[in-house]
């Protein structure tokens, strides 16, 4: 995905976005990758934050559009405090991202 970013990032993004989104249709009894809460939603939220806040910060790219279950795995997500307290600002994330891509 990062590679994206010096392209188009409408049309890069878009199938790893949408693998995610199936991936989380993979188990209804609950919100998460398997279900509940586990070390997969660990791992990729750090990730998934990071692009969310760019793509749409940066090129007006709303990552959760048409993709119900990762708008609603990301809100989730949110509401786990010790995640949310090892958030990087996104003033911040903008910024470094700027940086690489000028």
């Amino acid at each position: 995905m990062w590679a994206s970013l010096k392209g188009d990032p409408f049309t890069e993004t878009a199938p790893v976005l949408d693998y995610l989104e199936n991936s989380l249709y993979k188990f209804d009894d609950g919100p998460f990758f398997l279900g509940q809460f586990s070390l997969v939603d660990i791992a990729y939220i750090p990730f998934i934050e990071r692009f969310q806040i760019v793509l749409n910060e940066l090129f007006k790219c709303d990552i959760t559009a048409e993709r119900p279950k990762l708008s609603a795995w990301i809100e989730e997500m949110n509401k786990i405090d010790a995640y949310v307290q090892t958030k990087t600002d996104s003033k911040e994330i903008v910024e470094i991202f700027k940086r690489k891509l000028v």
